[in-house]
């Protein structure tokens, strides 16, 4: 799949190594190389298309797991200082779209090839919106202060993002969400 997306002249331009939009950046695992994986700036492409751009996620990111089995991460970022400001129909539209017009239609040959394995698809919504980048150097910190907020406007959010399940292939997932740098992008064998 990594080499079919590359080969993919439509998408060269659109091809990234450092999952980055808006001042915010997802991790990718250190011991990942270019060959293991690789992100389409989605947004980008469909902002570069002559009719009007529809809404669409940020990133589609495939990891090689190896023998043909792969990981799919789609991601959302969004740069805000509010949880208010997360439009939670606009997140699930853009992830609506992606999946049925960019991996079902128009990369269907690369994304639907009956030859490739998925080991999972991931789908986040990446965000600061709480303000706590930067605040605690573990992420098990921010999950334990997270368990004290989650009582209050965290839960709104998640319960929110979660009304919705998206399907593609065999797989059923609700859109997660987290702060950068997490999640990170990493192969799951």
């Amino acid at each position: 799949m990594i080499q079919k997306i590359k080969e993919e002249k439509t998408l060269k331009p659109y091809v990234r190594y450092i999952i980055e939009d808006a001042g915010i950046e997802v991790g990718v695992d250190s011991k990942l190389t270019e060959d293991e994986y690789i992100g389409v700036k989605v947004d980008d492409y469909y902002n570069d298309l002559p009719e009007n751009p529809p809404k669409s996620v940020d990133y589609v990111v495939a990891v090689d797991c190896s023998c043909d089995a792969y990981v799919l991460y789609i991601i959302e970022m969004k740069n805000v200082n509010s949880p208010k400001h997360l439009i939670i129909s606009d997140i699930h539209e853009k992830f609506y779209y992606t999946i049925e017009d960019f991996l079902k239609t128009r990369y269907k040959n690369i994304f639907l090839d009956d030859k490739i394995k998925y080991k999972d698809m991931k789908l986040f919504l990446v965000s600061d919106a709480y303000g706590l980048k930067g605040k605690y150097e573990k992420f098990e910190q921010y999950r334990k202060y997270l368990g004290r907020v989650n009582e209050r406007d965290t839960l709104k959010v998640d319960r929110s993002l979660g009304s919705r399940l998206f399907k593609f292939r065999n797989m059923v997932r609700k859109i997660e969400f987290d702060i950068p740098p997490n999640p990170v992008i990493c192969k799951m064998c």
